[in-house]
């Protein structure tokens, strides 16, 4: 049970082991801030959900913003001083509740979306540094494996905190919680940055994003995660109106999608490691277009909308595992960061633009938000047909 994972994730376990336990650990004293927040919003300060909507929305635009230019500080000065900054960045998510300043609430947002992008951006680039183009499947999917059991330790205690000393305590817990990461961070996270050969050049930024392929990666990513977002907003919200309870969006499409999601990951990380992203790329996206056809066509049934929109937690998740992939096998290690960020600029922009396409046309027609989403699956697998057959793979690092 323990010779199989480790072989798997290759020459250097202990560095995944660090970075999974140092998301984990980040995640618990900070995920459940988001969830919170609109509760704080309203029952606190008395504000409307649009305020919440406005922070969310300038928190996601700033991560993106930042995501590039990570990249780069992660490529020239090492993963560990960009993660630590955005590690202690998350720290502003938990200032929120102890301001009911709009002004401050809206300058903690930008710094919450800084640190995102920060984060973000020098941890995955570490991890596909820290592993071979053998383990980089099953090594993504423990990285998020990690985010996610944080994210439910974090909403598991934050709720009884908050019920019994407010919300001001649970911020003050979070925030001596989150030093704990940081201090991991910064003793024990090994720097597995790839030295310089003796008499190279880097080459730059621009040029390094201007590349075909790197566009093709980044466009991939885009319109897959545009479809997440469609998803992630209309699929429990359609529930919740067919069902009157918010039991099925909860327990079906959040818990039992979540289980099965993270089995998925690291099926799909194994596959994609033994038989190459291709096939599985193909295979996610189309099964992705059948369930947003299928959604879109039948939304008024409570059975097909439980069954695709589980379905769609599960085959959205293994996408993340299969893009990282792709980045993986397709840049070279003193590129990779920069790569990585403008990789996830564009996740956070497709994230935006799905919950907008969803957040505006469900109210038109329930279906037309599903069917837009499956036009996007056509274009994803259109994008990666140009991606894996028009271009070859840089050679192999010896990382």
């Amino acid at each position: 049970m323990i010779t199989w994972p480790r072989s798997r994730l290759g020459s250097v376990p202990s560095a995944l082991v660090t970075i999974v336990s140092i998301l984990f650990l980040n995640n618990v004293a900070v995920a459940a801030a988001r969830a919170l927040l609109p509760i704080y919003i309203e029952r606190d300060l008395s504000m409307s959900p649009a305020f919440t909507s406005l922070l969310v929305s300038l928190e996601t635009v700033m991560g993106g913003l930042i995501s590039v230019a990570a990249g780069a500080l992660a490529d020239r000065l090492g993963h560990r001083l960009v993660l630590v900054i955005g590690i202690l960045g998350f720290s502003a998510g938990l200032l929120q509740f102890l301001t009911g300043l709009p002004w401050l609430l809206v300058a903690l947002a930008v710094v919450l979306g800084l640190a995102h992008g920060m984060r973000s951006t020098s941890g995955q680039s570490y991890l596909l540094t820290a592993s071979s183009r053998q383990s980089v499947g099953v090594a993504t999917a423990a990285y998020f494996l990690g985010g996610t059991i944080g994210m439910a330790a974090s909403s598991a205690v934050a709720g009884p905190v908050v019920e019994r000393f407010g919300f001001a305590a649970y911020a003050l817990v979070g925030l001596g919680l989150n030093l704990v990461p940081a201090a991991i961070t910064l003793r024990y996270l090994r720097d597995v940055r790839p030295k310089r050969p003796v008499g190279s050049t880097d080459e730059g930024t621009w040029s390094v994003l201007m590349r075909r392929e790197v566009w093709l990666m980044g466009g991939l990513r885009f319109v897959s995660t545009a479809f997440w977002g469609v998803w992630s907003l209309a699929m429990p919200l359609l529930m919740f109106r067919a069902t009157a309870s918010v039991l099925p969006p909860a327990l079906l499409y959040g818990t039992v999608g979540m289980s099965l999601a993270a089995v998925s990951q690291f099926l799909i990380g194994h596959w994609s490691d033994r038989g190459g992203r291709t096939v599985p790329v193909y295979v996610v996206l189309g099964l992705q277009f059948v369930l947003a056809l299928v959604a879109a066509l039948a939304w008024k049934s409570i059975p097909v909308l439980m069954v695709t929109g589980i379905a769609g937690v599960v085959t959205g998740w293994t996408m993340s595992v299969l893009v990282l992939g792709v980045v993986r096998d397709r840049t070279a290690p003193l590129e990779r960061g920069r790569v990585v960020g403008f990789v996830h600029a564009l996740w956070s922009f497709g994230i935006l633009a799905g919950t907008v396409i969803a957040g505006t046309l469900i109210d038109v027609d329930p279906g037309l938000p599903l069917a837009i989403g499956a036009l996007a699956n056509l274009a994803a697998l259109a994008i990666a047909a140009v991606l894996f057959h028009g271009g070859r793979l840089p050679a192999p690092d010896a990382s």
